[in-house]
């Protein structure tokens, strides 16, 4: 009986709330699966019935076909899923799955579980709960612009001895994947009617002419605040398209994912490539920084980005102090863990600045490309380079400089008017650092030409290395 109201309750609530308003119309369909599940017996959930009506009442505004099921069965799930796909495969367009409820990995596979059994174990678990990739499965084969998967679903784990949160899925060009927190991490239940990532991700989305990774960066940024540090959104994609959920002052609601993706200030090059190597490649460079410190001080520098393992590595040189950090893929967007307990969210519109603040809001940075490398692994060609160079002071020089390998290292020695330096430098992604005394490095970017642009004394000075064959 419990089960019964708290499930009559939420489908009139629903109702109610979707009766008041018009759906945004928009030009491709869209079609939503919203799941919260909250009853179980072993152990209730105070909001996830209340964040599956709020994503659900949001959602159709934003022009979506929303199939909602609240506190469901196995069954129930299964054909929810079954039905969701069928509608994508005949509609297209854009489709999204929120789930609100418990999840546990076993073996890096996440299970939804459904409202049903006693308090379960591994056994029960997989053999009666529903795994995520059933439902990634069905949108992606359904083969259409662009799919979003919404995981509020790891306020705690139910399962003994299973392991903490939700293992990370893989995204691709067409997937954008947002958990409610880290993955392998807890997120909050929440004090409120809502858990605080449903609430700022349901605001978001209602908010007009916000793009896809303005909706998630809002979202984790009202999380961080709010949680005070305490849980951070996941947030994982490579689909560089640009989507908008209610359309306002200007912003094209109506389009399709994979047609902007093509026209969009990106352009077709930057999509092209971005398919060929992906978008860790595609930024990876030497850049320029400038930032504000929460203090309100500021500082400049520079900073290395490379490709690691999908991700990317970022490298910072900020006077005498360096920093390092690993950023994900959101769509045009970063989200880098630097060490500290504010990760930094960059956005780009495109590669050539990337502006960046701190989770919390009390610093920004803004990094500016002085030089991309090359687009495939190069090797560094050892002999003779000519040197062209700006110093600090504005002044310029000439010179040459010879590489020779030495091992996994490269060891330079440059001839600068009546001035020799040396250093030793090693190639990562592209990006040769080179210390030579200085209490900063060099930092080069291999270009697809073989020559070589670089950054030193903290950004200052700039450096071009251009290859003299037979030399």
């Amino acid at each position: 009986m419990k089960t019964l109201l708290r499930q009559v309750l939420a489908v009139l609530f629903l109702t109610w709330a979707l009766s008041g308003m018009g759906a945004v119309h928009a030009a491709e369909p869209r079609t939503a699966l919203v799941i919260g599940n909250a009853d179980y017996s072993f152990a209730p959930l105070a909001n996830s019935v209340n964040d599956a009506v709020a994503i659900a009442k949001a959602l159709n505004k934003a022009g979506f076909d929303v199939i909602l099921q609240t506190d469901a069965s196995r069954d129930a799930m299964t054909k929810a899923i079954r039905d969701f796909g069928d509608k994508l495969k005949a509609t297209g367009g854009v489709g999204m799955f929120y789930y609100a409820g418990h999840g546990v990995q076993i073996k890096g596979e996440n299970y939804l579980l459904p409202v049903s059994g006693d308090l379960p174990d591994e056994a029960a678990v997989k053999r009666q709960a529903i795994t995520l990739s059933e439902a990634v499965e069905v949108m992606s084969g359904a083969h259409n612009g662009l799919n979003i998967v919404v995981l509020d679903a790891c306020r705690n784990n139910p399962l003994s001895g299973a392991t903490k949160g939700l293992s990370r899925i893989d995204s691709n060009a067409s997937l954008f994947v947002s958990y409610s927190t880290s993955p392998g991490a807890v997120a909050l239940d929440g004090e409120g009617a809502n858990s605080p990532y449903t609430k700022y991700l349901a605001n978001a989305i209602e908010t007009p002419a916000l793009n896809l990774e303005e909706t998630f960066k809002r979202t984790l940024k009202g999380v961080y605040q709010e949680t005070d540090g305490q849980q951070t959104p996941w947030i994982s994609s490579s689909f560089f398209g640009d989507f908008v959920f209610v359309a306002g002052n200007g912003a094209a609601a109506g389009a399709k994912p994979a047609q902007i993706a093509a026209t969009s200030s990106i352009g077709k090059v930057l999509a092209q490539s971005i398919a060929r190597t992906g978008p860790a490649r595609r930024i990876s460079g030497v850049y320029r920084v400038t930032g504000t410190n929460p203090n309100g001080s500021t500082y400049s520098g520079m900073v290395a980005i490379t490709p690691e393992d999908g991700q990317v590595r970022f490298t910072w040189w900020i006077g005498k102090d360096v920093f390092t950090g690993v950023g994900e893929f959101a769509g045009k967007m970063l989200v880098v863990n630097w060490g500290d307990k504010h990760p930094v969210v960059y956005s780009f519109g495109s590669t050539e600045i990337l502006d960046g603040e701190w989770a919390d809001g009390s610093a920004a940075e803004k990094l500016t490309l002085y030089s991309r490398v090359a687009q495939k692994p190069s090797q560094l060609r050892e002999g003779t380079y000519s040197v062209a160079g700006g110093n600090p002071n504005g002044t310029t020089y000439e010179g040459t400089v010879a590489i020779s390998r030495q091992g996994r290292k490269y060891a330079l020695s440059w001839r600068v008017g009546a001035d020799s330096y040396r250093g030793v430098g090693e190639l990562s992604g592209n990006v040769l650092t080179v210390d030579w005394g200085d209490t900063t490095p060099v930092v080069y970017a291999l270009m697809d030409d073989g020559s070589l642009n670089g950054l030193w004394a903290g950004g200052r000075g700039s450096e071009h290395l251009t290859y003299l064959p037979g030399q």
